[in-house]
């Protein structure tokens, strides 16, 4: 029989903090974007809100809050590290959630925004029944694709990291209706186990962060896991997808007893938890080949794992497959933009796919050979196919712009208009442990390109700051969305069309300093804000 608390995360570890859910609140506004709406769903990691983007016309997302709060700053860049992480990987693959944004709630509660999905989850699938053969293959093809994408790794600072997830079981693996695919499987929660795990061993409490029905014997022995670690809680989760039971049970709900059945106990074959299923032989074998003790009985590689499933497709009758042939579909190559185009997606969707290809496009830029490696700041454009936003370009150290992860933002504008329309573009980065990190930049509002961002920062109400490290300017660190005020985008139009009015009476570099001088006077206006 199954195991009714299969769900329960052992994860004792003295940071989680049982007093943070009075401080979450439905109508609160999380960094001055995301309003909660309301609690769609809660477990040992953390807790899920539908929220409003008010940045991008109340976009539906979903906010995720960790129970574990970020007592210094160490912890607090491993947790912007592994919510990029997610990023890139959203990024990269069609396959894994995309993570819009992260943050510091109240008491240090840290937070990441994911795109918001309707549909259940594989958990809600199996609950519900039998999965034919096809939906079945389907599906953990495109599991296995998004697998396959974090194994390869994501390049970091000139690296190529490999990521491994550390808790795959039917719960983070998430079902939507697709228009172009028929139906998309896409992972959840890609690093946050391993950050959760990283915590709770700095902490020398219970080293086993995740899911003790689905976690890898290697998990339990406290020992460096690889890809195969994963492959093994694939398997447990096609072993239950199929049967609706678990291959291996252990004598009690303890981490101790789960440690022994996962390492020692010989897990059952489909057909002895349910006689009449009916599955080809290869398949079989494929689910037990995962869910061997040793790793290197296991498939190596998640490519082995999918190369299994189109072989097994591929013999079973293409009729009875509910696409012409969904497993040729490499949906781990599917850009946003090809994504939008293929499939019929609502006003708010269209939205989201069109603010994630420019994002897309930020994620991939280089830092332009016409400028210094040199700690500056600069405005650019970036334009996708069909839509333009203007990236607020920034080199810093890459220390300092993981210190600065999860600091506040914070965009102010001054205008003048003698002796040469211009404008002082200023982006604070704020948290109360390092001050103030000033960002300025200015605009010549006489000169058409100048012109340009500014009406586009005025009608878009938001910019993209593009991070960039001094010694590694081949890609950006990070790139994060800044809002910028409804009566700062009301006192740029103004400043434009005024300047286009105003004659110029002397050369730009007389009012940057004389914008310096306000500038000075501001700060401690924003500041008080802050």
């Amino acid at each position: 029989m199954k195991l009714l608390n299969k769900y329960f995360n052992f994860n004792s570890s003295p940071t989680s903090n049982k007093s943070q859910k009075p401080s979450i609140q439905t109508g609160q506004l999380l960094i001055d974007r995301y309003k909660l709406v309301e609690l769609v769903g809660s477990g040992a990691m953390g807790s899920v809100y539908r929220a409003q983007d008010q940045l991008l016309g109340d976009v539906t997302v979903a906010v995720k809050f960790l129970t574990q709060t970020l007592h210094n700053d160490a912890i607090a860049s491993r947790f912007a590290s592994e919510a990029r992480i997610g990023a890139l990987l959203g990024h990269q693959s069609l396959n894994i959630v995309r993570v819009l944004d992260y943050g510091l709630h109240e008491a240090q509660i840290p937070f990441y925004v994911m795109e918001y999905m309707q549909g259940k989850t594989l958990e809600e699938l199996i609950e519900a029944g039998h999965i034919p053969l096809n939906r079945f293959l389907n599906l953990m093809t495109q599991v296995c694709a998004g697998l396959q994408s974090a194994h390869k790794g994501i390049n970091i600072d000139g690296e190529l990291h490999q990521v491994i997830h550390r808790d795959i079981k039917p719960s983070n693996i998430f079902l939507i209706k697709d228009a172009s695919l028929g139906e998309l499987a896409k992972l959840l929660d890609f690093g946050i186990a391993d950050f959760l795990s990283s915590q709770a061993q700095e902490m020398r409490s219970h080293s086993f962060v995740g899911t003790v029905a689905y976690g890898s014997p290697e998990q339990f022995a406290n020992t460096i896991i690889d890809a195969r670690s994963d492959i093994y809680s694939l398997g447990i989760t096609m072993f239950e997808a199929l049967t609706g039971y678990f291959p291996i049970m252990a004598e009690a709900n303890t981490i101790e007893s789960w440690a022994k059945a996962h390492q020692l106990s010989p897990p059952q074959r489909l057909r002895d938890v349910d006689p009449t299923l009916k599955t080809p032989k290869a398949l079989e074998e494929l689910v037990m080949s995962c869910i061997a003790k040793a790793p290197e009985q296991r498939p190596q590689t998640i490519k082995e794992v999918i190369q299994s499933l189109k072989g097994i497709a591929q013999q079973g009758s293409a009729a009875d497959l509910p696409f012409a042939n969904p497993l040729s579909i490499d949906t781990s190559t599917i850009s946003p933009q090809q994504h939008a185009k293929q499939a019929n997606l609502t006003l708010a969707e269209q939205t989201q796919v069109v603010f994630w290809s420019i994002e897309d496009l930020a994620w991939r830029a280089s830092w332009p050979k016409n400028k210094p490696i040199a700690n500056i700041v600069f405005a650019q454009t970036i334009q996708s196919s069909d839509q333009e936003a203007v990236g607020l370009w920034v080199m810093l150290t890459k220390e300092e712009i993981e210190q600065r992860a999860l600091s506040s933002r914070h965009t102010h504008f001054l205008c003048t208009f003698a002796p040469h329309p211009a404008i002082l573009w200023i982006t604070t980065l704020f948290d109360r442990q390092q001050g103030p990190r000033w960002l300025p930049c200015y605009i010549d509002l006489k000169n058409p390109g100048g012109q340009h961002i500014t009406q586009l920062l005025s009608e878009m109400g938001y910019y993209l700051l593009m991070m960039f490290d001094s010694s590694n300017p081949s890609q950006p660190v990070n790139v994060v969305t800044v809002k910028i005020p409804q009566r700062q985008c009301q006192l740029l139009r103004d400043c434009l069309k005024t300047a286009k009015q105003t004659p110029s009476t002397g050369n730009l570099a007389d009012s940057k300093q004389l914008l310096k001088q306000k500038y000075q006077t501001v700060k401690q206006k924003v500041l008080a804000k802050l």
